[in-house]
């Protein structure tokens, strides 16, 4: 990755440029959301986003000028690069993007054009996220997807009367939704003429309540027979998950790779080597996913990338990593994981093990009665200084229960 895009780690204090006097996206996201921050690479669920777009069969300039908005220069730029040297989309010198890179290095193209590309490709759905990823903040008003879905779900389905009276959406604003609905993107409801702060505002209090697997903040963020659990203590996330309260059938029971749980349950202690596992509610199991693009110098400087966890029961059953590493000598790595709580184990000792597999369990270290929602770190130093390559992503996979 070239030095521009690395400086580029997300868009939350990148300025957008903007053309032809479009209603453009706020680059700020919520404070809340800043620990969830994605670098725009290839491989980031934004990156993808970003290239699925600009690869799209009806990708125009007027898209990219007006829509996006970029400037007149970078749209121009990326179209001279899709339509190839006749200029002339849908032909046999037309090129597709490949990679986010690819796209940065055109010229025109900065920091603020990746900035709208991301925050146009979020905002439209483009970009897959988990429920409390950010899509998007309009006038003010910042949404995650959980919100986002809660509001078009109204928008779309309740009558005029009661998006005035029930939603408290102002008259104007309540007539333009009526006449443009269906929406299929809060983008597309932001940015609609006559949508204020006041309308967004109102929407998101009156939909506040969330539904199973929603994000919640605490208490009265979850609808009916729900509860905002696993909220962690440590400020690295600032949400937890909607969960049932209700008793679900078969819980604690046994069962194996070969006897499953029943719905609604999951199989825990299979991913440390049991043979015969308890079912658990199925939310006390969770998968959590750190794109962090993180070079491996080729020196004896440690290197720490992160993961905040969220929405689990109160300690940790199974443990397991799993690595998008690519490295020219990788049995010189050491790798150790950090629960919340400042316990540690050793994943992967180099030197005396060899290559660190794809997927490593963890069944040395780290308690099974730590903390587990809150933010988890992967130290990764390499004791020779021989080598060098990048940690691409990184997975916790992770089962709990109650302590």
């Amino acid at each position: 990755m070239n030095s521009r895009l690395r400086r580029f780690l997300s868009f939350s204090s990148v300025p957008l440029l903007l053309s032809c006097g479009a209603a453009a996206v706020s680059d700020t996201p919520a404070d809340a959301l800043a620990v969830q921050t994605q670098e725009l690479a290839s491989g980031t669920p934004a990156g993808i986003g970003v290239v699925l777009f600009l690869n799209e069969y009806a990708l125009t300039f007027n898209m990219l000028d007006t829509q996006v908005p970029l400037n007149a220069q970078a749209a121009q730029s990326i179209i001279n690069y899709r339509f190839g040297p006749d200029g002339i989309p849908h032909t046999a010198d037309d090129k597709r993007f490949v990679s986010i890179e690819q796209v940065d290095a055109l010229p025109q193209v900065g920091p603020a054009a990746l900035a709208a590309l991301e925050a146009y490709a979020r905002g439209t759905g483009r970009v897959e996220l988990p429920v409390d990823g950010w899509v998007g903040t309009f006038h003010g008003v910042s949404f995650n997807v959980s919100e986002a879905r809660r509001v078009l779900a109204v928008v779309n389905t309740q009558s005029l009367a009661a998006l005035q009276s029930t939603y408290n959406v102002p008259a104007v604003a309540a007539n333009a939704m009526v006449a443009a609905r269906p929406f299929y993107d809060i983008l597309t409801l932001g940015r609609l003429a006559f949508v204020d702060a006041t309308a967004l505002q109102n929407l998101k209090t009156a939909t506040l309540q969330g539904e199973e697997g929603d994000a919640c903040t605490g208490m009265g963020t979850c609808g009916p027979n729900l509860h905002c659990e696993g909220k962690p203590n440590d400020g690295s996330s600032p949400y937890g998950r909607c969960v049932t309260t209700l008793p679900i059938p078969g819980n604690d029971t046994s069962c194996s790779r070969f006897v499953p749980c029943q719905e609604g349950l999951a199989c825990h202690g299979l991913d440390s080597g049991a043979t015969e596992g308890w079912c658990r509610p199925a939310w006390m199991s969770g998968e959590f996913t750190a794109y962090s693009d993180l070079t491996l110098q080729g020196n004896t400087t440690p290197q720490v990338a992160t993961q905040p966890v969220v929405g689990l029961a109160t300690v940790p059953e199974d443990i397991t990593v799993e690595l998008d590493l690519s490295h020219n000598n990788p049995s010189k790595l050491v790798l150790t994981l950090e629960d919340p709580g400042g316990e540690t184990a050793l994943l992967w000792d180099g030197p005396n093990e060899g290559t660190p597999p794809k997927r490593i369990p963890v069944t040395r270290g780290i308690p099974r009665d730590g903390s587990i929602n809150g933010l988890w770190k992967l130290h990764i130093v390499n004791p020779s200084g021989v080598g060098n390559g990048k940690l691409r992503e990184w997975k916790l996979k992770l089962t709990s229960r109650w302590d």
